[in-house]
């Protein structure tokens, strides 16, 4: 299986205060290249596609200097960046991640690629631990069952022939928060793999301060 690597780093950082999440170091290093270091040890990977906005490019091209990878234009919102790099890639597979999620491991992404055989498209996710209610107007509506509610995470796996059809299908993408969505809406069959704790999000102020101590305690 050949893969293009689709990792989106196109956000603006508003919630860390105009930041951008992707570029921020955390012990030393951009956390983008958490994650792109991991992706480079995946034999399956034959091409690597970052996208960004117009505002970080020179400072993306500076990170991924003397690396073999490809830049793309991100969109308005996120699923149009994603929708430029799918474009742009040239493999039969892609696999789109969040340049915000740095400690991902190889373990996680082979169960994504394995996950595949008799699938359409493959997502990492982790058990819901709290509580989930449904409010309107200020009162509970209902409790949800958290043991049918999963948190999606990244890597996610996709046929590129599937996300394309899926473009030409449904052309506002507003609502659309993560391409499996798009593969749901066509009736095809998402898989679900075990995901990590660990394989968090940064995206707020204390998000960077417990990445820096799982980089610290070696998690």
């Amino acid at each position: 299986m050949n893969i293009s690597l689709i990792i989106v780093a196109a956000g603006f950082g508003r919630r860390l205060g105009g930041v951008d999440k992707a570029f921020v170091k955390v012990a030393g290093k951009e956390i983008i290249l958490y994650s792109f270091e991991t992706f480079e040890k995946v034999p399956q990977i034959k091409e690597k596609i970052i996208v960004v906005n117009k505002k970080n490019v020179d400072k993306a091209k500076s990170v991924f200097h003397g690396k073999n990878v490809k830049f793309v234009f991100g969109g308005n919102i996120r699923a149009e960046s994603v929708k430029n790099g799918v474009l742009a890639a040239k493999e039969r597979f892609v696999m789109v991640h969040d340049a915000a999620r740095p400690f991902l491991s190889v373990s996680l992404i082979d169960r994504v690629i394995n996950g595949l055989k008799g699938a359409d498209s493959v997502i990492p996710t982790v058990k819901v631990k709290p509580t989930i209610k449904v409010i309107e107007n200020s009162f509970v509506s209902k409790t949800l069952d958290r043991n049918t509610l999963a948190v999606v995470q990244t890597p996610q796996l996709f046929r590129k022939e599937q996300l394309l059809s899926a473009y030409k299908k449904f052309t506002d993408l507003s609502d659309i928060t993560d391409e499996s969505m798009l593969i749901e809406k066509l009736g095809k069959r998402v898989r679900v793999v075990e995901g990590e704790e660990t394989n968090l999000k940064i995206t707020t102020p204390l998000d960077l301060i417990v990445a820096r101590e799982i980089i610290k305690n070696g998690i």
